[in-house]
């Protein structure tokens, strides 16, 4: 995502809740998070609740998960 995000959610993933670990939401460089090298599935936006979208990332198990 290439937005910052600065809310106490934008740490949750939006799908599970638990911490997204994502550096967009820790006012860190975007190319050293974790996410900068993967492939979101247009799919997986589906499971994202519609008041969440665009507000936090996916964390890394959700995407993996999905992807299984």
């Amino acid at each position: 995502m290439a937005e910052k995000f600065d809310t106490a959610e934008s740490y949750q993933c939006p799908i599970c809740n638990e911490n997204n670990n994502c550096c967009n939401s820790t006012n860190k460089s975007l190319a050293q998070c974790w996410c900068s090298g993967e492939f979101f599935p247009q799919a997986i936006f589906v499971l994202v609740p519609y008041d969440k979208l665009r507000k936090s990332c996916i964390c890394k198990k959700c995407l993996d998960e999905f992807q299984g």
